[in-house]
């Protein structure tokens, strides 16, 4: 067999395509996941030069668990999945080791029925708030946080319907954090009884990091180091400020009373993620 000269080799390693799949949304309202699908893309852009062109995509429309199921049976290239230690450990998944939302998904701020605004108000205390009726999705990382704090928390399987229930009654509160919370007033805005409230702020450690299959090495790797090289140059502090600024204002977190709770114990720890949090009760 002849060999092919040089000038038809392979193509090296930096000059192929690396295709990466994110998660469709929920629905045509979810609009939660722009800011990791921005990150991701920054950290892809500030690798491009050494590590050569890359592919977004998106995942068929399916729920957390199932593409958790997707990305451990490698269905599609690189499939990064945003979930907690637990949840990614737990379906044999690798992370990315950054906390890819900097700490400010630690901050939570609630839809609440407009009816109940007053009574949330009145709840002064850790367990004034915790005997109100919360609703979280079902498996969500949340649960198992407000649940060890002795919270009363009723599990949901479909996004949408959380908003529903708050909305007729059926539940007091649905907190979100702050870079969710935004996205979510704007899909659901006119929505007869769904109210923000303007007086709690929840607070508690949730780190999340992007998994996928850990034979993934080089979107892995590449993510990783662009993720870094971004925060180190204060680009992904920036976008995620932006994805911020057009609610923080309205969220007036700083003037909110703060009730901090304790993750549970026997939680998955990946890194140290305190060096890349940045504090959203002050000013940058």
């Amino acid at each position: 067999m002849a060999v092919l000269p040089a000038l038809f080799a392979a193509a090296p390693a930096w000059a192929q395509e690396l295709v990466i799949t994110l998660r469709a949304p929920d629905s045509d309202n979810d609009l939660r996941n722009h800011y990791a699908r921005d990150a991701v893309q920054l950290a892809l852009d500030k690798t491009g030069a050494s590590d050569g062109p890359y592919r977004l995509q998106l995942s068929p429309r399916m729920n957390k668990r199932r593409a958790l199921v997707e990305a451990a049976a490698r269905t599609a290239p690189n499939f990064l999945i945003v979930t907690g230690p637990d949840a990614g450990r737990a379906a044999g998944l690798a992370p990315v080791l950054f906390p890819i939302h900097l700490g400010a998904n630690r901050y939570r701020v609630c839809f609440v029925h407009a009816g109940r605004q007053a009574a949330v108000r009145a709840a002064r205390s850790r367990e004034a708030v915790a005997r109100l009726r919360h609703v979280q999705g079902h498996d969500w990382p949340d649960v198992a946080v407000l649940r060890a704090n002795g919270f009363n928390v009723a599990e949901v399987n479909v996004y949408e319907s959380m908003f529903d229930l708050v909305a007729v009654g059926r539940a007091d509160l649905f907190c979100r954090n702050v870079l969710e919370v935004g996205a979510e007033l704007l899909a659901h805005r006119g929505m007869k009884d769904l109210a923000l409230d303007d007086s709690l702020l929840l607070a508690y450690d949730l780190p999340q990091y992007l998994y996928t299959h850990p034979g993934n090495h080089q979107a892995i790797e590449r993510v990783g180091r662009g993720l870094r090289l971004a925060f180190a140059d204060g680009s992904l502090q920036a976008l995620l400020r932006r994805h911020l600024q057009p609610w923080l204002p309205q969220l007036k977190l700083p003037q909110r009373r703060l009730i901090a709770l304790t993750a549970p114990s026997g939680a998955v720890v990946e890194m140290n993620d305190k060096p890349f949090q940045i504090d959203l009760l002050r000013k940058p």
